[in-house]
């Protein structure tokens, strides 16, 4: 990567979540096997040359010192997503908790593989909240994750446990549409199913407590 490189706008615009900060798959991710076989990230306009480009620049730009850039950027959001694509990393997490206190006004919220992010992150802040992402592949020991769970991605012959803490479930997608003869269950994301416009209008994944 260049060292002159420096994108236009630190945030990604999505059509479903508005606005997120996109990170890296590789060495970030810590996928299960549906996961990986399931990925959105790995095929589109995401996978795009400068669109992997700018994400490893935002990794970088996360683990160093001055986010001012950033902070200006968030200030005017009602809501950014946090790694709308990879995954965030342990050197990442002083500048989130900076950005949150910085943009008191903007909600921070995502999803997450890893238990030690989201243990690191949640209960700091009211704005900013992690779920947990788990799946039909996830191993034991994420499930006992007594904090707030998503579910995804929901393949077709998935059977969703009833759990209290386990708040929405992404059905399988791809490039934009929920894949053929998927099943609905009562929590899926509406938006995915485009039944609403995008996050704003349902605010599910960030208004637990």
């Amino acid at each position: 990567m260049a060292k002159s490189y420096r994108p236009q706008h630190i945030l990604s615009s999505n059509t479903k979540t508005g606005c997120s900060i996109n990170l890296p798959i590789k060495h970030h991710c810590r996928p299960t096997k549906n996961c990986s076989k399931t990925c959105y990230a790995r095929s589109g306009y995401t996978a795009l040359p400068n669109s992997l480009r700018k994400q490893e620049w935002v990794s970088k730009y996360l683990s160093g010192g001055d986010i001012s850039e950033l902070i200006r950027e968030c200030s005017s959001k009602t809501a950014v997503r946090l790694s709308g694509t990879g995954d965030i990393q342990t050197e990442h997490l002083p500048n989130l908790l900076r950005l949150a206190r910085a943009c008191p006004a903007t909600q921070f919220w995502g999803m997450t593989r890893k238990l030690e992010i989201a243990k690191a992150l949640n209960g700091e802040l009211s704005n900013l909240r992690l779920m947990v992402s788990v799946d039909s592949s996830s191993p034991k020991a994420v499930w006992k994750y007594n904090g707030t769970l998503c579910y995804g991605p929901r393949l077709k012959t998935d059977r969703v446990p009833n759990m209290k803490n386990l708040r929405t479930v992404f059905p399988y997608h791809s490039r934009g549409r929920v894949v053929n003869d998927m099943p609905t269950h009562p929590k899926d994301c509406q938006a995915v199913w485009h039944n609403i416009d995008g996050c704003l209008q349902c605010r599910r994944c960030w208004t637990w407590k």
